[in-house]
């Protein structure tokens, strides 16, 4: 697996044929690509360090929820009004951390951890349902996780042989 330094030289070598992946995944059964996705997901994070990688958070700007903050904001302390001037700004409608990398993000990883937001307990997404539908996301963290990086590589090795059907019948529209 990658190391998350690598992931951006190496998203960018295979970008173009990534999202030309997208698209031909998006013909594919769902359950049947849930399935892929989720079997690779358990294999790759039993070896994945994800506090010591912390590239999502490096990387990444989480959303939080007014639930979310009440309860970050209790666990440090802080009235939730004192949180959001602290931490949080609204971007189009949705409540972001201000600043990246992530404040919360230590030498010795999340300083929150234990009441870390939902979108970030819930990052990469890869053991979620309908993947057909997260396909844009999953193409975008390829940049950020090694693990995603790594599944889509994988299922791009499992589909081999239609795939390269695929770009041969769409090579017009691809180029």
């Amino acid at each position: 697996m990658l190391e998350p330094k690598q992931l951006e030289k190496a998203f960018k070598k295979v970008e173009d044929e990534n999202w030309m992946f997208r698209s031909f995944l998006k013909g594919e059964d769902s359950d049947h690509l849930d399935s892929r996705v989720h079997d690779l997901h358990r294999e790759l994070f039993k070896h994945m360090d994800c506090i010591s990688c912390a590239n999502c958070c490096k990387r990444i700007v989480p959303a939080f929820t007014q639930k979310d903050i009440n309860r970050i904001a209790k666990h440090l302390n802080m009235t939730g009004a004192d949180f959001k001037v602290k931490y949080i700004k609204e971007k189009q409608g949705v409540l972001v951390i201000k600043t990246k990398p992530c404040p919360f993000l230590t030498g010795q990883g999340c300083s929150i951890y234990a009441v870390r937001p939902e979108c970030c307990r819930g990052f990469p997404y890869t053991d979620k349902k309908e993947m057909v539908f997260r396909l844009i996301n999953l193409v975008e963290n390829c940049r950020v996780c090694p693990v995603v990086f790594e599944i889509f590589e994988r299922l791009k090795g499992i589909y081999r042989t239609e795939f390269e059907e695929y770009k041969k019948e769409m090579a017009f529209y691809w180029k």
